[in-house]
């Protein structure tokens, strides 16, 4: 996790921290990131530089601490019964695909995009992690067909990566689909990859000669 993801008891620094991040997704409505400087941000939350880096030590960490808290929630806002339910057997009626993804909201859908972007690999560490914590505890409730911790971690890696990359293609226009569609395919990619390791039995295989 990212060492700003904790949210800091002083709401002085709450609050801060939060004009910096406002300020940032304010000035990416007009510029790109990369044109951006740590002065630009400063100025536009009219907090002198000094205390920018008594909170963070770059733009890169700035815009990292503004997205952490979707990502690090990403596998929290579905239902688990449903999921589980789903995962074993396919049938998706009385699954409601609306994951709480605030990306209706252009700005935290730009910040979303420009992290993915910029901050690419350490947004990885963050949804791999909330994924394991999440998806483990619902792989208990499996039973016989339950995947080994091992195999969680497979799978979470092709998971992961293929999620974060339709991600970045619907944010930026690139998937002509609704953001329902795009909710639901993350689950359709999750349980292919989970039956998949399921029948092939990935871990237990012969090394290849």
């Amino acid at each position: 996790m990212s060492e700003y993801s904790a949210t800091p008891k002083d709401p002085r620094v709450r609050r801060t921290r939060r004009i910096l991040q406002d300020s940032l997704g304010a000035l990416l409505e007009n510029k790109s990131f990369s044109s951006l400087s740590i002065t630009d941000i400063c100025k536009q939350a009219d907090i002198a530089r000094v205390t920018f880096y008594q909170h963070y030590d770059s733009k890169e960490a700035l815009l990292l601490a503004s997205v952490t808290n979707f990502f690090a929630d990403f596998h929290q806002t579905i239902d688990q019964e449903k999921v589980n339910r789903y995962l074993e057997t396919g049938n998706a009626d009385a699954f409601d695909a609306r994951q709480q993804m605030n990306t209706a909201d252009p700005k935290q859908g730009r910040l979303i995009s420009v992290a993915l972007q910029y901050v690419g690999t350490d947004v990885r560490k963050i949804m791999l992690a909330s994924f394991l914590e999440t998806y483990s505890q619902r792989e208990t409730e499996l039973g016989e067909k339950a995947l080994s911790e091992k195999e969680i971690q497979v799978v979470a890696t092709f998971y992961v990566g293929g999620t974060l990359t339709l991600m970045e293609q619907f944010l930026n226009g690139q998937l002509a689909i609704s953001r329902s569609e795009f909710q639901m395919s993350t689950l359709k990619l999750l349980r292919i990859l989970r039956q998949g390791a399921v029948e092939s039995n990935i871990l237990c295989d012969p090394p290849l000669p």
